[in-house]
Order: C-alpha cells, then sequence, then structure tokens
C-alpha cells in the first residue's frame, strides 16, 4: 500500500500530506463556534493583550474551565499571524497532526510500518478527530499528549531505558497543562490493567517509575501552584471541584446520556472507517489475535492487551460519568484506528479471510456513511433555509465512488490498491466537507457580522457594546473588549442614555418591546438570525 512512500521519512510526509489536506484548507474561514471555541478563544486573547500568561479570565471574570496550554499557544499564534480564526484554531490542527505522527509512530512499534501507515490516515479521516483539528479546544492537544505518554510508556516497557521514563512523565504532565488529571488518571488506569493482565505489576515498583511521576511533576506543578497563589486557591477550587469532580458526578449544563452514549459516539465519530469497527474488533480477541504473533506467550499478544486495555479503560471511565459530551473520548479513537488498521493490513496481506458477506457488509457500510451525509445535509439545509449546506450534499457520493472502486479492485484480487482507494476517499470526502462545508452554516451565525456592523457605524473612538437578553462568548473575542450585561429593560434603556456611543446586542423581540420606552434618538444598525438562539437580534446604537 502506498508504494511510492517507502520507509519511516516517506510514510511521515505522505502523513503529513494527508493531516494538511484535511486540517488546513480555509482554517480560519468559518466563524468561531459557541459557546467554547469563543470562551477559549477570547481568554487567550485577553493574555496576549493584559499579558499576564498565569490566570485565565474571560470578559473580566476568571475563567476556571480550563488550564492554560491551549491558551499559550493559542496566544503564541495570535502574536505570529493576528487575532483571527486561523490562529485561534492553529494549535488544535498541529497538535491533531502530531497525535496522527504518534499513532504511526505507536503501531509501527507494536505491530509493522504498514499498520502504522494505515493506523494513521484512519485517525487522521475519522470524522470526529478531524472535526476536534477544526475546533479551538484542548481536546487534540490532550489527545496528542496521551499519545506521546503511551508512546513512550510502552517503550519504557518494552526497551527500558530513563529516557522513556522521563518522556512519559513530561507528556503526561503537558496533558494536565492541556485538560486537568485525566492526563494522568486514564493512563494510569490503563497501564496498571495492562501490568495487571500481563502479570507484570512488579514493573511498578521500578525506581524509573518514580522518576517519571517527578517528571510529570515538573511540567505541571509549577502553574498549577503559581495560579493557586494569584486567585487564592480559587481557580483550583472552580477547576478541580466544579470542573473535573463535579462534572463526573453530575451532568453538567444539561451533557447527559445513557451507557450507550459514548460506544455509538465512538462508532459515528470513526466513519467512514465505523464501517470495519466489528471485524476489526472480532479479529482482535481470541484465537485470531494470537494467529498475528504466535510467539507471543500465551493469551492475547501484549500488543492487543494493550490496545484493548486503552480503549476499555477510556470508554468505561467516561461512561460512569454523569456529564458526557462527545469530545471526551477523543484519546480513545488512536486505539480504535490502529486496531482498524492492524486489521484492514492482515487482510490486504491475505493473514486473515473474513468471510465475503462481512467484508461486503464493511464496504456498503464506508457507503452508507456517505448516503447517510448526504441525506443528513439536505434535510438541515432545508429546515434551516440554508441553500449553501443542501449543496454540500454532493460530497456524499465519494464514500459511494470510494467503496465502489475498492470492490471492483478486491474482485479483480488486488487489496492493496483497494485499501488506497478507501483511504484517499475518506480524506476527498472529509477535506471538503470540513473546508468549505460548514462555512455554509456561517449564514446562520450572528456575532461577526453583528461585530461587523458595529465597526462600519462606529463614529466615536470610546464605544460601548453592551447585552441584553442576548450573549454569546464569540462577541468578546470579536469585539476585542469587555462587553457588559444588561440586568433588566431600565439599565438596557439607561445604556442608550449614555453620553459616549452604545451599541445595545439584544432579540428583535425585545426590541420591539422597549422601542416605545426609549426617549433618546436611536437606530437599528444590524439585524441578523441567530443559529443558536434561533431568533433575530437586532444592534440599536444611540447615535
Amino acid at each position: 500500500m502506498f508504494r511510492l512512500c517507502h520507509g519511516r521519512a516517506g510514510h511521515h510526509a505522505l502523513l503529513v500530506v494527508v493531516c494538511a489536506a484535511l486540517y488546513l484548507p480555509n482554517l480560519g474561514g468559518p466563524s468561531l463556534w459557541d459557546i467554547d471555541e469563543g470562551n477559549n478563544s477570547a481568554c487567550s486573547q485577553t493574555m496576549l493583550e493584559s499579558g499576564d500568561y498565569v490566570v485565565p479570565y474571560f470578559n473580566g471574570v476568571l475563567r476556571p474551565d480550563k488550564p492554560a496550554l491551549l491558551y499559550w499557544l493559542q496566544a503564541e499564534a495570535y502574536r505570529a499571524f493576528g487575532v483571527n480564526e486561523f490562529a485561534a484554531r492553529l494549535p488544535s490542527a498541529l497538535a491533531a497532526l502530531v497525535a496522527v505522527l504518534l499513532t504511526y509512530e505507536l503501531g509501527h512499534r507494536l505491530f509493522d510500518p504498514g499498520t502504522g501507515l494505515l493506523a494513521g490516515v484512519v485517525l487522521a479521516s475519522a470524522t470526529l478527530f478531524s472535526a476536534a483539528a477544526h475546533f479551538a479546544n484542548p481536546d487534540a492537544l490532550l489527545s496528542a499528549c496521551t499519545l506521546l505518554t503511551f508512546l513512550a510508556w510502552w517503550q519504557a516497557f518494552t526497551r527500558g531505558g530513563i529516557g522513556w521514563f522521563l518522556a512519559a512523565g513530561a507528556a503526561a504532565g503537558l496533558g494536565v497543562l492541556a485538560k486537568g488529571p485525566v492526563a494522568i488518571l486514564l493512563p494510569v488506569g490503563a497501564s496498571g490493567l495492562f501490568l495487571l493482565w500481563s502479570r507484570r505489576l512488579g514493573f511498578l515498583w521500578d525506581r524509573r517509575v518514580l522518576w517519571s511521576c517527578l517528571a510529570c511533576g515538573l511540567v505541571f506543578a509549577p502553574w498549577y501552584v503559581w495560579v493557586g497563589v494569584e486567585t487564592k486557591a480559587e481557580f483550583l477550587r472552580g477547576f478541580l471541584l466544579t470542573h473535573n469532580v463535579g462534572r463526573y458526578f453530575d451532568p453538567m449544563e444539561g451533557h447527559r446520556g445513557g451507557p450507550y452514549y459514548y460506544p455509538l459516539v465512538l462508532l459515528a465519530g470513526m466513519a467512514p472507517w465505523s464501517a470495519f469497527l466489528a471485524p476489526a474488533v472480532w479479529y482482535a480477541l481470541g484465537r485470531r489475535a494470537r494467529a498475528d504473533d504466535p510467539a507471543a506467550p500465551g493469551g492475547l499478544p501484549p500488543a492487543y492487551r494493550f490496545l484493548w486495555c486503552w480503549l476499555v479503560v477510556y470508554l468505561v471511565f467516561f461512561s460512569l460519568a454523569g456529564t458526557k459530551l462527545p469530545n471526551y473520548i477523543l484519546p480513545a479513537y488512536a486505539p480504535a484506528a490502529l486496531l482498524v488498521g492492524r486489521f484492514l493490513v492482515r487482510w490486504g496481506r491475505g493473514a486473515v479471510e473474513p468471510s465475503r458477506w462481512l467484508l461486503g457488509a464493511g464496504l456498503l457500510g464506508f457507503a452508507l456513511v456517505g448516503v447517510v451525509v448526504a441525506v443528513g445535509l439536505l434535510a438541515v439545509g432545508g429546515t434551516l433555509r440554508l441553500p449553501g449546506v443542501t449543496a454540500w450534499a454532493a460530497v456524499g457520493a465519494l464514500p459511494v465512488l470510494g467503496a465502489a472502486v475498492a470492490g471492483w479492485l478486491v474482485w479483480r484480487g488486488r487489496r492493496g490498491p483497494a485499501l488506497a482507494a478507501l483511504g484517499a476517499a475518506a480524506v476527498a470526502f472529509l477535506g471538503p466537507a470540513a473546508a468549505w462545508g460548514v462555512s455554509a452554516v456561517d449564514a446562520a451565525k450572528a456575532p461577526r457580522p453583528l461585530v461587523r456592523a458595529i465597526s462600519r457605524q462606529q463614529t466615536e473612538r470610546d464605544i460601548r457594546v453592551v447585552c441584553y437578553h442576548y450573549f454569546q462568548p464569540s462577541l468578546v473575542f470579536y469585539a476585542r473588549r469587555y462587553v457588559p450585561f444588561a440586568a433588566d429593560d431600565e439599565q438596557a434603556l439607561e445604556y442608550l442614555r449614555y453620553p459616549v456611543q452604545v451599541f445595545l446586542v439584544l432579540p428583535a423581540e425585545d426590541w420591539e418591546r422597549l422601542r416605545p420606552l426609549v426617549r433618546t434618538p436611536c437606530r437599528v444598525v444590524c439585524r441578523h438570525g441567530d443559529l443558536y438562539r434561533q431568533c433575530d437580534v437586532v444592534v440599536v446604537t444611540n447615535r
């Protein structure tokens, strides 16, 4: 497969090209998605402008939701490329690229280079992982840190060497700076389960493990101590107790789901490769997996054990959590991609021979992903009255075409080219959709057009932008200023009586109610529909 790219350097080059094609085109085109992108991007904007890289603030208020690593990287991207959507998302895109390359390296060490290469392509073109690469939040960063942790740990386990122990600890510490304690807790849980299964718990008493723990602490502890001191522990209480312990034991913001939630998320998020997830699981168990490494002493080969412990610990841990969001299990996509990649490579080499109906079902499932996406885009475009979304339904033909070409090649006995056809179809399907398809929804998002209208109508240097009964975090990012809230009708009217130019942002129905009460000349400078609130929003100015 991919015969033009031989060796590690060639494989890396191919994966870089795949990721660049998937993640970089039009990365800064769509406006920020609320609420997470708006919150994160505005917070790092404040860091850059204030010079305070320790305490995160959003709109003048302490933000204890996330640690600082994403903010630091976004702030530096702003410094290099300006304060814009591209710079806000660039850290996620680069972290996703790093995660894909680390998946290749891990697959290379667990199995062989071919498995690493195909697993990298599978991960890069998995729908939810590709979406994370386009989204300004810490999940892609956490995935990269988690992959580096597991890669270094596997090397430490199989080859020894103090350097790998230190690397594993340092990578976990970076993960704590990216997302929090889960970057330590879950890798430790998966590694411990693997050692228990392998009857190697004595490995934990190796003194080099202590050096790994020390490296981890040296990476994350200084900032946590500093921010704790600066905020008199307020950040730590909010972050650890509310946004970690509280989120785990109770649903927050209505994000709940049953025990089936994350298996379904994994299945949907791996599309179009989820079509091969069932046979990949089947051939990663029992004697079918043992046949992959007959020399392994008893039970599943260590590589399979390692991947299963990783995948199961993440699925079980988050399935037990009260708050559920699809992105929480993003680090579990790498072991799933490695299992899928290993199955397809074994099949391509003739090492496994699934029944024709099973392989046919996989190709049919790959094609059905395109059909479902096409129907979904047609339905969404019609419901939201967005013709641009409807037009993108055509991309659904690409997985169908890829599956048809792959089926023809299989019939001709050319399995390697068939896998290449599936990989090319997955990239061609997701690339344009991620780059330009989501831009079609921009017509239904209000914050960026509202602030652009404010900029065009601004006649004074000192202005106020005020929200009443309507707010999205990206308003702060686009306005590049503190945006206060009017508490009630009287305060909203009081703002319009200010001696400076004021822009009041509120739902159109509220303005119709308030307009008869206004005693000063005011006018509407912009009216725009809002995707989130499903209402029209207006900007009113007192000049």
